[in-house]
């Protein structure tokens, strides 16, 4: 596919250099000579310097032609000009970045009157992952599938963990509920484990199965399950905001604390529900006024990611329950889980997997196309859903006379709201939902995965 970006930021970088990888072709357009060096150093992509929205430069990236254009340049007002525009002269189908809260209840109006394909809200996106991770408070990331029935989780094995040394084939009889093993990395490799894996202290684990399956699962751990009641945000940005109306729905009483005053003023306005605190988030006398060791849950969310690591370890040395940090650049994440804080949100990740996904079934508008798709383990194995339609080619097989290429892994089928962790004589059924993992690169078609 031809690929206009618009924005060569961090969502847009991230985008490009995803895409690329999967042989589109990838324009970038931005103003800033610096991200333009950045990407033509070190992508395989053609890069023009100019405004997005100017019918000129769209002309010279040959917006005609295109099979989709991307705005995600800072500016909502900028993306959506953007994507009319090009729409005009001739691109097929467009996405825009649209990050204002004033905008938060009027996508679907202005994806009608302004024919966009596809609006992402990264924040948006980012608040309801971190609330689905308050839902666990045991796990490092949780991610949701079929329509909210199928639940995965990462966790990190433990001394007291009674999975330990126990081959898996014999742990699936011990267990209390229905779940699948899907990925783990151990020494820094990922594995698609079988049968004969046996976990060790400091694996980081992905398992899948429903909700009250996790729990049974999580409680046989011996890990807590109770809900945070009291949570504390630092920094006023637009994923606090976000975060906050979604949480005080549900009657958790949130303490968001910022440092600039006129930041304040605007928070007790639209979070009318909450305590808000004009005072540093990495001040110790700050936190510790704030009672600190009294909250449920700390979350980090300042637009610096030195903020969010210096508070994070702050809350996690004084033992809060679960901590929760915002992180943007990608070589701190392995310090990170160095220090025992496994709860990294990204944004740029959440809306570049939001777009790759919407990408691929455009690009696969004859087959089963992917519906969700999550990046997990360090960006280097993949989850999928699918729907089985006519052109699946293995409808109705057993799974065990199927040659499956090498990691990959049918982790779940939902048929006719019923869950099935599937086995050898299990088979897959025209309209059901099927959850794939992957290590072995990316995959648009449900077929893709048949050696």
């Amino acid at each position: 596919m031809k690929i206009i970006i618009i924005g060569g930021g961090k969502v847009g970088y991230t985008l490009a250099k995803q895409l690329s990888t999967e042989n589109h072709d990838i324009t970038v357009i931005d103003n800033n000579i610096s991200a333009l060096n950045r990407a033509d150093e070190t992508l395989d992509v053609m890069c023009i310097k100019g405004n997005g929205a100017s019918v000129e430069v769209l002309q010279e990236a040959n917006v005609a032609d295109s099979d989709l254009l991307i705005a995600v340049t800072d500016g909502d007002e900028l993306n959506m000009i953007c994507c009319v525009i090009g729409k005009k002269l001739g691109a097929k189908h467009t996405v825009a970045r649209i990050r204002n809260t004033d905008y938060s209840g009027e996508h679907h109006m202005l994806k009608e009157e302004l024919e966009l394909d596809l609006v992402i809200n990264p924040e948006m996106d980012a608040a309801a992952e971190i609330a689905r991770i308050l839902q666990f408070p045991f796990a490092a990331n949780v991610e949701t599938f079929a329509n909210n029935m199928l639940e995965m989780v990462e966790f990190r094995v433990m001394e007291s963990d009674p999975i330990i040394n126990i081959k898996l084939m014999d742990l699936t009889k011990k267990l209390p509920s229905k779940v699948l093993f899907c990925s783990v990395k151990h020494n820094n490799q990922i594995i698609i484990p079988n049968g004969n894996y046996i976990f060790e202290v400091g694996d980081v684990v992905y398992v899948i199965g429903e909700r009250s399956g996790i729990s049974k699962f999580f409680k046989y751990l011996g890990r807590s399950a109770q809900r945070a009641k009291n949570v504390t945000i630092v920094g006023g940005s637009r994923i606090s905001i976000y975060l906050t109306w979604l949480l005080t729905e549900t009657g958790i009483n949130v303490k968001v604390i910022e440092l600039n005053n006129n930041r304040c003023v605007l928070l007790s306005e639209v979070l009318p529900h909450a305590l808000i605190i004009c005072g540093d988030g990495t001040d110790q006398d700050v936190l510790e006024n704030e009672n600190i060791h009294s909250t449920d849950a700390f979350i980090a969310l300042t637009d610096r990611d030195e903020e969010n690591l210096i508070s994070s370890i702050y809350a996690h040395q004084c033992g809060v329950p679960k901590v929760i940090l915002k992180i943007n650049r990608v070589n701190y994440i392995p310090i990170v889980n160095q220090l025992g804080l496994d709860s990294i949100i990204s944004p740029k990740y959440t809306a570049a997997n939001n777009i790759l996904r919407y990408v691929r079934a455009l690009n696969n508008s004859r087959g089963s196309a992917v519906e969700k798709l999550y990046k997990i383990l360090d960006d280097k194995a993949e989850v999928a859903e699918f729907t089985a339609n006519s052109s699946t080619k293995f409808l109705n097989i057993k799974l065990k006379d199927l040659v499956i290429k090498e990691n990959i892994l049918i982790a779940a089928i939902v048929r006719n709201k019923k869950i099935i962790i599937p086995y050898g004589n299990d088979f897959i059924k025209e309209e059901d939902k099927v959850i794939v993992i992957t290590k072995t690169g990316f995959i648009s078609d449900l077929n893709d995965i048949l050696g």
